[in-house]
């Protein structure tokens, strides 16, 4: 259909017809989408568009009636969110999900996997691997806070952090888990607008620098529309428009969808 992702663009995330229904509510009704890889892609649509349920289905969530869904060409349909995670989707929520009462480095140290604990009654070895685990936890933790500019912030309690600082350090919390494609559900969400673009040029840099991806859900779109590489527009369950951003938000059809809804 379409664009869809142009085809020099390698896919971190395809979905291939998805359906789903909530009793006799057709939520999601063959829902094709692309996420290219290195870009940020922006989804939209008034509420009640369909837009949540779609990530809820690509990130294991909710299991599709029909469809399927693939993440760097694995057929990901009906795993459990878990696995996705370990495959490098993560998802970050509308509210951030911080241990208040940790430092900033103690939350992104939190995320790391395979953390062998610390126990009284490890060997000496163990011992020994343990603090070898945690000092290059730490340096991982601190080089990622770097990338998202809070290194200075590495000592403060997370419940110090602005809600624009605290979504930044849930975007360091993912990549410490080893996400390379994160979708975010409304990052400019009760952030000022100063702010909300601070977030978006870390964002860039992620995707120019690092080569992440992106999938954004957001509402306020004339903040942050030109950092942006594609977007798709949903009304009742279908995506009824998709191409480069400006195309797409000046589209009579998207204009009417926000109106109507």
């Amino acid at each position: 259909m379409g664009m869809r992702g142009r085809a020099e663009d390698r896919r971190v995330i395809e979905v291939r017809g998805v359906v789903k229904r909530f009793g006799g509510i057709v939520a999601l009704d063959g829902v094709d989408l692309v996420v290219p890889e290195g870009k940020v892609t922006l989804l939209i649509g008034p509420n009640g568009s369909g837009k949540t349920t779609l990530v809820n289905v690509i990130t294991g969530f909710i299991k599709p009636d029909a469809g399927r869904i693939y993440f760097r060409g694995t057929d990901i349909t009906g795993m459990t969110p878990h696995k996705i995670a370990k495959l490098g989707l993560a998802r970050t929520f509308q509210i951030p999900r911080p241990f208040l009462d940790l430092t900033v480095l103690e939350n992104v140290m939190t995320a790391v996997d395979g953390n062998p604990g610390e126990n009284p009654y490890l060997s000496p070895i163990a011992r020994w691997r343990w603090k070898l685990f945690e000092k290059r936890a730490a340096a991982r933790a601190f080089e990622i806070l770097r990338w998202v500019g809070l290194a200075h912030a590495w000592d403060k309690r997370a419940s110090e952090l602005s809600g624009g600082q605290l979504k930044l350090l849930e975007i360091a919390r993912a990549i410490m888990r080893g996400a390379d494609t994160i979708i975010m559900d409304e990052p400019a969400a009760g952030v000022n607008p100063r702010l909300v673009h601070e977030i978006f040029e870390r964002i860039r840099q992620l995707v120019e620098q690092r080569g992440m991806s992106f999938l954004i859900i957001e509402h306020r779109i004339g903040l942050i529309s030109h950092y942006v590489d594609y977007a798709y527009a949903m009304n009742l369950g279908k995506v009824i428009s998709w191409g480069e951003p400006d195309k797409v938000l000046s589209d009579p059809q998207v204009l009417e969808s926000y109106l109507g809804g």
